[in-house]
This record gives C-alpha cells, structure tokens and sequence, in this order.
C-alpha cells in the first residue's frame, strides 16, 4: 500500500485494483511503430504507452552504459516518476508490472502526479499548436524565464485542474513578484546598509 501517494493517484490506483484489472491492448493496427514480433501480427505495433516505458530504461543505458543498472536495479535507489494524472495507470500498474515480471528491476517508490494546467480556459494541446512553447516565450519575454518558472510553479495543479491565462501571469508578475517581492528585497536591502 501507498498511503503517502498523493490521493488523486492512490484513489485511481485503488480504484483500478477494487474493479479488478481488465485486459489491456499492447498493439495498435497502424502503418507507422514498432512491429511487434509475433508471425500472426502483421500490421500490427506496439502501443505507445506498453513500449514508451521501456525507453526510459534504454536511453539511461544510452546515456550511462556503465552506471544505468544502479538507476534502475539497486534497492537503495529511490524511483518515483512525475508525471500528469492521463498516465497515472501507465506508471502505476502496467509499467511496475512489467518491471516485475521481468524480475530484476526495482518498482516506483512514488508517482506523484499533477492534474491538468490548461491555457486560456482550453486544455492544453501540441498538435493543435495550443501551447506556451518555451522558445517563442524567451523571444518575446527575454531574461524572463524565472518569472514563467513562478506563474507555473504558483499555479500547479497539485489537487485539481488549473487554468494558465496571460492576465494572470501578468498580475502575478506585478503584483506578487514586482509588488511583494520586489518591495521586500528593497526594504530589506535598505535596513541593511
């Protein structure tokens, strides 16, 4: 049991284990993939999200070929995995039970997931081209990622959806960050010259 996971991922997890796990499909039929290597499976490709996890183990073994089992098969090391609450039972259960039938890799200590941040009141999304895409922001606001990093760190959404807008972010940035901050800092460098 998991208690100290945060209760948006407990409660999906529990919930999916009370139902009782169902089949899940590991193949897609597209033209475009990894084929998966049966002989009655042509046409036939991995799912994304059976394979994706296996890419995490393979480009650490890329990166450190020396040192990548220590990151994925010591007992001392402590997984957790962050990600958004879409891929709670993707990380929770089908990749720990593949790490488990495998045998030799050690399961996520912790998977805290976050709920959506959507952008002006819509979800989120690259291939509608929906996005705060980070190059375009440093050009338009240079200098600045600091503040983008505390308009999305004060906005997170820990417990429930959360909505990114642009007025915000402004009235974040002059008034907490100009406003507050600023007129600490300022205060505090005053009282001690």
């Amino acid at each position: 049991e998991h208690k100290e996971w945060k209760s948006n991922v407990y409660g999906q997890c529990k919930s999916w284990l009370d139902l009782g796990l169902q089949p899940r499909a590991v193949s897609r039929d597209l033209d475009w993939g990894i084929p998966v290597p049966l002989k009655d499976a042509e046409g036939k490709v991995l799912y994304v999200w059976f394979d994706a996890p296996i890419g995490y183990i393979s480009n650490t073994k890329e990166l450190l070929p020396n040192d990548w089992e220590k990151w994925w098969k010591d007992e001392s090391t402590k997984l957790v995995h962050f990600i958004g609450k879409d891929n709670i039972v993707f990380h929770c259960i089908v990749f720990p039970a593949m790490l488990k039938a495998e045998g030799s890799y050690i399961l996520p200590e912790n998977v805290p997931a976050n709920e959506f941040l959507n952008l002006e009141n819509d979800k989120i999304s690259t291939s509608r081209n929906w996005a705060v895409w980070l190059h375009e922001y440093l050009e338009e606001f240079p200098g600045k990622q600091d503040v983008l990093r505390y308009a999305l760190t004060a906005n997170a959404p820990e417990t429930k959806d959360n909505d990114f807008t642009w007025k915000d972010f402004q009235a974040r940035n002059n008034n907490e960050l100009v406003a507050v901050l600023g007129n600490f800092i300022n205060r505090a460098l005053v009282l001690t010259q």
